[in-house]
């Protein structure tokens, strides 16, 4: 693929990154590394070295929905700080395996600052010194108004926003991506936008609720988009709000608690805290958008240009437009189509698929990919289902996986032979071991329990995270990744180079060359229960206790009566919330018994070898 003369063909990406919760640190960590390695690449080959593939990858479009969402947007912003290299010790002190990045900030966000309480080296009684630093802080809670949200949501605000005016922009533009390259996060709109839908002299309408935020991301990347054979955008005039990565050090020592007087980087943290709104947990998101723009988003479909019923129906006096949103997984989990349509050359009927022809790709990163077999909902009679309780319990999920299910895409990625989309997910082997009959297999993921909430409960489970998302993904590019040597786009070189039947499309040189090691399976410690439960213990006190002033500001009696209610029940109500999590923690082999002091006896005996052996850990490192 080329875009000019002066341009050779070049085999074209487009990253989708799906919701993952707390395993977002999985997808930060396999971003992570494809940068590196598409660094170092370009290192090499502008130093001219003979053995090194010559030929071009170049990525323009990303999409992100909640957690992916947040990688993606804090993605591009760090790499506008350029790739620094750094390495440090783990943060467990029983492991001496170090942990390497090349996006600081990224990994800051997600394996540092992140985290559901703060521990005990923070003052007790409000669990860090501005009520802000972990998501069961009380910061946020306001006398007299209903919480917005069961977690701290304000301390990702001002996460978002400190991370921006971290970076130092360095100005230096990356040859492996395009200017502009579009960014997509998306986000559930409740109140929807209406499309118009013309029946000889009447409409009829009907309301999207699947939306997103688009941004033209400049001062990033030195190779043109390919707008001549890309024009999925362009036929919609779907332009995206531009911002300009390059300018990030105007928001250096800007206030976390206001907005950002730069409306285009608000609109980003907006945009990335919006995608990962999880319903209930965090809180829903007011997002701002032109009324001209309002249905000027091209939708995955070839309908050609922007229809002209839609040119004619904008309402009048009102510039913008305020939803609220909440986290884009409820409705698309995998954004896959928004980036498969942006980078689809329109000329053709679809990408090329086959080895020697496959001249561009999506590369989907979702730490959860759907794991559900066939076997697991075949079942015998059902007449204790046919209840309430079960309906109410199975009917939402069953909307929500509707909603996400294409039938097209579940075609294309079952098919080992399409070369036009690709899946990086967690495996902490390359290969599955077997799973004796009737057990569980254990989880590659240490962010996966709690419903993969429970990464925020320890910096080393998001910290194993990070690693072995760099570490899939080098496997990825080494053995998954590549294409025929007989493929254009590896020119002369590939049919001179290639020896058997494929070629990396991302080369793996210098640094990115190294092999990554398995980092040792975290758990949690038994002492850290007790800071968890004080966490939990001070944020639900406040949050029952102002959502009933709230709820009951009319009726004092009932008021009076569930308070007390509450005071009677909350010892009962933290229990069983320790009991689920102590028992996901055991299963998952990730709970880490506190130390017993031996007895002298029991010393001396096995000093002289004739004591009961020691225990053996339960080994994780597959």
């Amino acid at each position: 693929m080329a875009n000019s003369a002066s341009e050779k063909p070049a085999f074209h990406i487009g990253l989708a990154m799906a919701g993952a919760v707390s395993a977002g640190a999985y997808s930060a960590g396999a971003l992570d590394f494809l940068i590196e390695a598409l660094s170092e690449w370009h290192k090499a080959k502008a130093r001219g070295e003979d053995d090194v593939p010559q030929h071009d990858v170049f990525i323009s479009a990303i999409s992100g929905t909640s957690a992916g969402g947040i990688t993606a947007a804090l993605g591009l912003a760090a790499l506008a700080g350029g790739v620094r290299p750094i390495e440090t010790p783990a943060v467990s002190p029983k492991h001496t395996w170090t942990v390497r990045r090349v996006l600081p900030e990224l990994y800051d966000v997600w394996v540092k600052s992140t985290k559901l309480f703060a521990g005990r080296e923070v003052p007790e009684k409000v669990g860090s010194v501005d009520g802000y630093g972990s998501l069961l802080d009380i910061g946020d809670l306001q006398s007299g108004k209903l919480p917005a949200s069961l977690l701290n949501s304000e301390m990702l605000t001002r996460t978002a926003r400190t991370t921006l005016s971290s970076i130092h922009p360095t100005g230096v533009r990356y040859p492996f991506f395009t200017n502009p390259t579009h960014l997509f996060l998306t986000h559930t709109n409740l109140d929807g936008i209406p499309y118009p839908i013309a029946f000889q002299d009447d409409r009829y309408f009907m309301n999207l609720h699947e939306d997103r935020s688009h941004f033209a991301v400049t001062g990033l990347g030195e190779r043109q988009f390919p707008a001549q054979e890309c024009q999925w955008l362009s036929r919609w005039r779907d332009t995206g709000q531009e911002i300009n990565v390059a300018s990030l050090g105007a928001l250096r020592g800007a206030a976390v608690d206001h907005p950002f007087s730069e409306t285009s980087f608000e609109a980003l943290a907006t945009a990335a805290l919006t995608t990962s709104a999880f319903p209930f947990g965090l809180r829903a998101r007011e997002v701002a958008m032109p009324v001209a723009d309002l249905r000027r988003r091209a939708l995955p479909f070839d309908a050609g240009g922007f229809p002209a019923t839609l040119e004619r129906s904008e309402p009048p006096g009102f510039p913008t437009a305020h939803f609220v949103c909440v986290d884009g997984g409820t409705l698309n989990n995998e954004p896959f189509e928004l980036v498969r349509w942006t980078i689809r050359d329109l000329r053709e009927e679809r990408n090329a698929r086959d080895p020697v022809k496959a001249n561009r790709a999506i590369i989907l990163i979702a730490p959860f990919p759907p794991q559900s077999k066939l076997a697991d909902v075949i079942k015998d009679s059902r007449d204790n289902d046919i209840g309430l309780g079960f309906v109410a319990k199975m009917l939402l999920p069953a909307l929500i996986e509707q909603a996400r299910f294409k039938v097209s895409d579940l075609i294309a990625a079952s098919d080992p032979d399409v070369y036009s989309r690709f899946l990086i997910s967690p495996k902490r082997s390359p290969k599955p071991e077997p799973v004796p009959p009737k057990n569980t297999p254990a989880p590659d993921l240490a962010c996966g329990l709690l419903y993969a909430f429970g990464g925020f409960l320890d910096e080393q489970f998001r910290e194993h995270d990070f690693q072995l998302g760099r570490r899939n993904c080098q496997w990825f590019l080494r053995k998954h990744f590549t294409l025929h040597p007989d493929n254009p786009v590896f020119g002369l070189q590939g049919r001179a180079v290639g020896d058997g039947d494929s070629l990396q499309i991302i080369p793996l040189v210098g640094s990115a060359n190294e092999p990554i090691a398995l980092p040792p399976w975290p758990k949690f410690s038994e002492q850290k229960l007790a800071d968890l439960r004080a966490a939990l213990e001070r944020r639900l006190d406040p949050l029952i206790v102002q959502s009933i002033s709230a709820l009951l500001k009319r009726a004092p009696i009932l008021r009076l009566g569930a308070r007390l209610s509450w005071r009677q029940r909350r010892s009962e109500v933290v229990d069983k919330i320790m009991q689920i999590v102590e028992r996901e923690l055991r299963e998952n082999d990730q709970l880490e018994p506190v130390e017993q002091r031996r007895s002298l006896w029991s010393r001396l005996t096995g000093w002289l070898g004739v004591g009961p052996p020691e225990p053996q850990a339960n080994d994780r490192n597959r």
